[in-house]
């Protein structure tokens, strides 16, 4: 736990740190989280090439994407197509969802993804055509916003520092 709050701590870090304007680093977040919502397999190729379509901080992009990962793929993907089942009018159990998701990620093959069926893959795309723009917009504004109040911190620290040589110079 503590190792992973550390990697988490570092790549909060690499964010703020980007070289990007603060828009550009909140376009990079914004596409990462939607492809990694959007498309269940090869969502790092999608985020980079997005991030270059809108000029996003390509690194940002590619790093959000893994929000979606192995530990938290059978969470986000069950509510997702729990969602998407809604959206298309054919609700689905969560427990069948979840079961389903769950086979697929135990034992990724073409035929556990056939056995899914449509509807559940309709729903994927449903869900995700929901929640990855929503995650998109949120993830924009929020890092925007906290890059630019880093920016300023970093700003008013080292303008306290040229005030204090300043003040040494004079002494």
């Amino acid at each position: 736990m503590r190792r992973r709050s550390r990697h988490s701590f570092k790549f909060y870090l690499s964010m703020l740190r980007h070289p990007g304007t603060p828009e550009s680093v909140g376009r990079g977040v914004a596409v990462g989280l939607f492809s990694a919502f959007i498309i269940p397999a090869g969502h790092m190729l999608v985020a980079f090439l997005l991030a270059m379509l809108v000029r996003g901080a390509r690194t940002v992009s590619v790093l959000t994407t893994w929000i979606i990962n192995p530990l938290t793929m059978p969470v986000f993907y069950t509510i997702q197509c729990y969602i998407g089942s809604f959206i298309i009018g054919k609700p689905l159990s969560y427990t069948l969802i979840k079961h389903l998701v769950l086979d697929v990620l135990r034992n990724p093959s073409s035929q556990t993804v056939e056995a899914l069926g449509g509807q559940l893959i309709a729903s994927f795309f449903a869900g995700g055509l929901l929640i990855g723009p929503v995650a998109a917009g949120i993830g924009y504004f929020f890092t925007t916003s906290m890059v630019r109040r880093h920016w300023a911190r970093r700003a008013e620290k080292k303008e306290f520092r040229m005030g204090l040589r300043k003040a040494e110079e004079c002494e």
